[in-house]
């Protein structure tokens, strides 16, 4: 596991006067008493609030370039930041002005010093402008990290939907395909649609946010195999089975549903580890191994399905329009059915190869399945 990120300093601004030194902190809405511990050579505090980082425990300790007087120090704590008034202790250093807060040399980033505290007697015109260029560091730097913070957030919500989305493919298919194989196994003219039907048409329909996801460049991938594989399916489930009770019962049906749920229950859990990051190497030879039967076993379904439901539409006259008519043309669904019969082959060799193509890129031609645990930076 990672480690825990250090605890961040706050921005201080440090000025000083013949007998006292100056501190003032950079943190908004501190709510409770911060913790200050203050010795003749340390200076050390800790406390929560609003700070560079946000919304945080910030902790710094220095050792001041002379020794204080911390019995007579002052804290005082305001809704914009934190005030230490400390006075100086050596009698031969009270009349001299520090050249630095800190006993070291070395600069600190986030010790800042506060021109309007500080007694000095250089040019004014040379301490303004390295005033401004000091105000317009921190600014930048400011606005750098809340860019960083922003897009850290924009990420974190996109991996969470992502993972959401595909946690309730993964509920809705192993419910599906659960009662498909108990009810394939031990009911003697099973209807798969009518006992899965409901929950299977809502995962259908949520699935053209598949297509969306690219577009929106949510994951990295083409919409186009998405687009095919969701209005395929789409058309045999909210067309031609739906609206054909006398379809419902057979076996090709329940076949067809058996087929879609155990794709999508190797393919969701894939993507929700890939959403955050990771994957299972076994998990990633099953997704892009177990499509090679899956696929064409599921198309042969589908295209029976349609074949066995062109003479149930041709005698029902469903979605069909007959001349004569009022409009002067005639169509049918039948004919679709008929031109379906010969994409579903074409969109079935488009997939395969697709397919085929991420297999090689991602187990190449001999691979080994393994059991740890990887980054995997690109969900396809």
């Amino acid at each position: 596991m990672p480690s825990a990120s250090p605890t961040p300093s706050p921005f201080i601004y440090w000025g000083q006067s013949a007998q006292n030194i100056f501190i003032k902190i950079a943190l908004k809405d501190v709510t409770e008493q911060p913790d200050v511990d203050l010795s003749n050579d340390h200076i050390s505090f800790e406390g929560r609030g609003v700070g560079a980082h946000g919304d945080c425990v910030y902790k710094f300790s220095i050792k001041p370039y002379r020794h204080i007087s911390p019995e007579k120090s002052r804290l005082r704590v305001t809704g914009s930041e934190v005030l230490l008034d400390i006075p100086k202790r050596d009698t031969t250093a009270r009349d001299e002005s520090w050249p630095r807060l800190t006993k070291d040399v070395a600069k600190h980033a986030w010790i800042r010093p506060d021109f309007d505290k500080m007694d000095i007697s250089d040019d004014e015109e040379e301490m303004q402008r390295e005033k401004k260029r000091l105000e317009k560091e921190y600014i930048d730097k400011l606005t750098s990290e809340m860019a960083e913070t922003q897009d850290k957030a924009i990420e974190d919500i996109k991996k969470n939907y992502l993972f959401s989305y595909s946690l309730f493919h993964v509920i809705a298919y192993s419910f599906i395909l659960v009662k498909v194989i108990i009810g394939i196994f031990t009911t003697e003219d099973y209807n798969a649609f009518e006992d899965v039907g409901t929950v299977l048409i809502i995962a259908q329909l949520f699935s053209f946010l598949e297509v969306v996801h690219p577009i929106l460049g949510l994951v990295k991938s083409s919409f186009v195999s998405p687009l095919i594989q969701t209005c395929g399916r789409n058309f045999i489930l909210l067309v031609v089975i739906w609206n054909e009770p006398r379809i419902h019962g057979s076996s090709f049906v329940s076949y067809l549903v058996l087929f879609w749920s155990l794709a999508d229950v190797i393919r969701h859990p894939f993507y929700m580890l890939t959403s955050m990051g990771l994957s299972l190497n076994f998990l990633t030879w099953l997704r892009y191994t177990m499509w090679i039967p899956l696929y064409p076993l599921g198309t042969g379904c589908e295209w029976m399905v349609v074949w066995l439901s062109i003479p149930l539409y041709e005698s029902s006259g469903k979605f069909s329009l007959e001349l004569p008519n009022t409009y002067n043309f005639s169509i049918s669904i039948t004919t679709y059915m008929y031109m379906h019969l010969l994409i579903i082959p074409v969109g079935l060799t488009k997939m395969m190869l697709h397919m085929a193509a991420l297999r090689r890129k991602k187990l190449g031609s001999g691979s080994r399945t393994r059991s740890t645990t990887s980054k995997d930076k690109k969900h396809n």
